[in-house]
């Protein structure tokens, strides 16, 4: 029998089975090219003439090698259901693998495994991008709504200073102050807290037995942490565990209510961090209110009726300009 051959459009032959079996051994002949011999209609891959090499196995064309990059392909793309970072080798490794196999004109198997690990990578690797994007539109709700938390700890957190400044000053018939000190000391023959901080002026509540928590004192800003439960005489609300300024010249027996702590503040400063609380200042006042005033972001002044709520000639003060202690 006399077959012809087609390859790359170009026609050779003839050749006996024996020839063309050999030539598929050595790999000059792929089953992707085209035969012809007599007795056939037309040219047809070697692959479906297999009925020219008779019963004997061994004279059947050989199936093509598989693809190690398709495999790689399909282990990256399991593997990144668990372990995302593989699906990008995945994708890269089914698209090198799926062009060798085009490429190899047969020589090459595994396109339906190449197919499986890149449609997996990709897949994995679109629903990381969806997570990222979901991740990134809802970052600043969340960001508000924990801001909004500090606030609403803040505001209950002032309530409680109010409560424990009024029983102060019923004791002593003045808010904490440097007088108040030595009163305090004396009373409860405790040493006398010193300093001329807010934490100072709170830190005489402790001495007077009036509380035993720190945790009233705390407002969430980048400066402070929690408190950690130690109340002994300077040791009680240490530095950075106060997030309160305290008005320490508020006359005694006042009619009229005035702010006597307040909060945030940008640390070292006595302007108002419009970031903490989502643009707010936490208020409290003598009569033990609690308000939130706007803070503009461009001055860091928290805004009264239009004017600087710290402002000396603002008629909140009386005529009396406020004396503000920052925390530690």
């Amino acid at each position: 029998m006399e077959i012809f051959i087609s390859q790359h459009n170009e026609r050779t032959g003839p050749f006996t089975p024996q020839e063309i079996q050999a030539g598929l051994a050595s790999g000059k002949f792929q089953t992707t090219d085209l035969i012809w011999y007599q007795g056939i209609e037309g040219w047809v891959p070697l692959s479906h003439a297999s009925s020219i090499f008779g019963n004997n196995p061994s004279m059947h064309p050989s199936q093509p090698a598989s693809c190690g990059l398709a495999t790689a392909s399909l282990v990256l793309g399991i593997s990144s259901i668990i372990f995302i970072l593989t699906a990008i080798p995945a994708v890269i490794c089914g698209h090198i693998a799926l062009s060798k196999i085009k490429k190899s004109q047969g020589k090459l198997g595994g396109k339906g495994i190449a197919l499986a690990g890149l449609i997996t990578g990709y897949v994995i690797f679109g629903f990381v991008l969806l997570i990222a994007f979901i991740a990134a539109l809802s970052a600043p709700v969340i960001m508000k709504a924990q801001k909004k938390a500090y606030q609403t700890e803040a505001i209950n957190n002032a309530k409680q200073i109010g409560l424990a400044l009024f029983q102060f000053e019923d004791e002593y018939g003045n808010y904490p102050n440097a007088a108040t000190a030595s009163l305090v000391a004396a009373k409860t023959q405790t040493p006398q807290i010193t300093g001329s901080s807010s934490n100072a002026r709170f830190r005489q509540l402790f001495s007077a037995n009036i509380t035993e928590s720190e945790e009233m004192f705390y407002a969430k800003t980048p400066n402070t942490r929690k408190p950690d439960g130690i109340i002994v005489g300077n040791e009680a609300i240490a530095q950075n565990e106060c997030g309160f300024g305290y008005i320490d010249n508020i006359p005694a027996k006042i009619k009229d209510s005035r702010p006597i702590a307040m909060a945030p503040f940008i640390p070292g400063t006595n302007k108002f961090d419009s970031k903490s609380f989502s643009g707010k200042a936490v208020i409290l006042w003598t009569d033990n209110s609690v308000t939130t005033l706007t803070i503009d972001p461009s001055t860091g002044e928290a805004l009264l009726k239009g004017k600087d709520i710290l402002d000396p000639t603002h008629p909140i003060w009386g005529g009396t300009p406020p004396k503000l202690l920052l925390p530690e």
